[in-house]
């Protein structure tokens, strides 16, 4: 990644102004190392908030840097204009048929960000904060991920999530709907969706977010829910929260761990009180997650470890696949 030596500022009073600062954010973008999708995203985010405060304040200004953990870029559009009274509303203006409706542009500079985050007081000014972060590169992390359906039924049971952010954490999480068939497939995909919306929360806002609206969603009397695991993998640490018949561990930290999950049920009358388990952990370590059709009995020396993580989650697939039941084996190696 090339780093910027300094932060740079473009100011702006008109559309000519605007579509400068849009072409000099997405070339900061290219040369950092986004790809031209992305690049593409910051142009049209810039355009978007840049544009809003020519057309609301008469001018503004931009300022491109690197954000804190120097994982991606920051862009700041600033104006002193007259301020956004309500911004909740102005973001819910997307559906506006008034044409130029400030909540347009924030909504689309918003889909296009990895973050958004807009200070504002009427008669004061408006800043608009803009984050945009680096996949973490496959040369300091992979991934290995086998999802089989038990031969018995048309659909899998199982769901699994992998969500990168801010550069440098993903969070990783294996779901098992209680059970086999379209109703456990049905709880499974309803869970991995609510993780993948709150994926930046507290692995027990997460949990407890899923326990609640399954509560609303599904009648307890006729489905059993499911169980699920959530790790989240920072530079140096992890988190750990696994509730139910789930089998998670980590191999290099220097000797495997196995990570202790909660007894319970997610969706179930009652959610066990959460707590998550936190481990230091450095470089060169593999995170196996696992779901019920897996046998966990096997060590680091049953496994060829020095392959890459794919082929990993599939020699376990093939060695203790369980005869019967849904299988997930979900796969994390942190080479640096």
């Amino acid at each position: 990644m090339t780093m910027l030596p300094e932060p740079v500022t473009i100011r702006f009073e008109d559309e000519r102004d605007v579509a400068e600062a849009r072409d000099i954010a997405s070339g900061i973008a290219s040369a950092i190392g986004f790809d031209n999708v992305d690049c593409a995203e910051v142009a049209l985010a810039v355009s978007e908030i840049a544009g809003n405060a020519v057309k609301f304040a008469g001018k503004g200004a931009m300022t491109t840097g690197l954000p804190r953990n120097r994982k991606g870029l920051e862009i700041i559009v600033q104006d002193n204009g007259q301020g956004i009274r309500n911004i909740k509303k102005s973001m819910e203006e997307k559906c506006s048929s008034v044409v130029g409706s400030l909540g347009v542009g924030l909504n689309a500079a918003q889909r296009a960000m990895d973050e958004l985050v807009i200070r504002s007081r009427p008669g004061q000014g408006t800043t608009v904060i803009m984050k945009k972060y680096l996949p973490i590169p496959e040369e300091e992390i992979e991934y290995g991920i086998i999802s089989l359906n038990d031969e018995r039924y048309p659909v899998n049971g199982d769901a699994w999530v992998i969500k990168e952010f801010e550069g440098d954490k993903a969070l990783l999480a294996v779901i098992d709907g209680a059970g086999n068939g379209f109703t456990a497939n049905k709880v499974a995909n309803f869970v991995k969706d609510i993780i993948e919306q709150n994926y930046k929360s507290a692995l027990t806002t997460i949990a407890t977010r899923c326990h609640k609206r399954m509560r609303k969603r599904f009648d307890v009397s006729k489905v059993r829910n499911c169980v699920m695991s959530l790790l989240l993998l920072k530079p140096r640490s992890l988190g750990y929260l696994g509730v139910g018949d789930i089998y998670s561990c980590v191999m290099g930290v220097p000797q495997k761990i196995d990570l202790q999950n909660q007894r319970g049920v997610v969706g179930d009358i009652r959610l066990p009180e959460l707590k998550v388990r936190r481990h230091r952990c450095g470089r060169n370590i593999i995170i196996i997650m696992c779901s019920d059709g897996i046998n966990p009995r096997f060590t680091g020396d049953d496994l060829p470890l020095d392959q890459n993580a794919q082929r990993i989650a599939n020699y376990i697939m093939e060695k203790y696949h369980r005869q019967y039941g849904d299988a997930t084996v979900l796969v994390a190696k942190r080479k640096r």
